[in-house]
């Protein structure tokens, strides 16, 4: 399990990195909000599943640290893509352009 969390810890830190340099200044209180909770739920979701992985499955070989591994990559996408989702639909709705 500990090999999997220093496998996923640079590409989490730098991807956790990125998401906050790029966050907009004049993003509304609740899209702050928004970014604060996937800031916190994305590598909680991490090491949740790399941990629970190891106790619940059983799988001989690499092959299970492979998988949750990539399985961790992907929630931390998935969480980190809606977050960036919602910091389009919050520019948007505060932009005055929108017709």
């Amino acid at each position: 399990m500990w090999v999997d969390l220093l496998i996923s810890a640079p590409v989490t830190a730098f991807l956790l990195w990125l998401y906050w340099y790029s966050a907009p200044e004049s993003a509304p209180g609740w899209s702050r909000l928004l970014d604060r909770a996937a800031l916190l739920i994305s590598p909680l979701a991490v090491i949740l599943i790399i941990a629970v992985g190891h106790d619940r499955i059983d799988f001989p070989g690499m092959g299970l640290n492979v998988m949750l591994v990539a399985a961790a990559y992907v929630t931390l996408i998935f969480v980190l893509g809606l977050g960036w989702l919602q910091r389009v639909l919050a520019g948007r709705g505060t932009s005055g352009t929108d017709s």
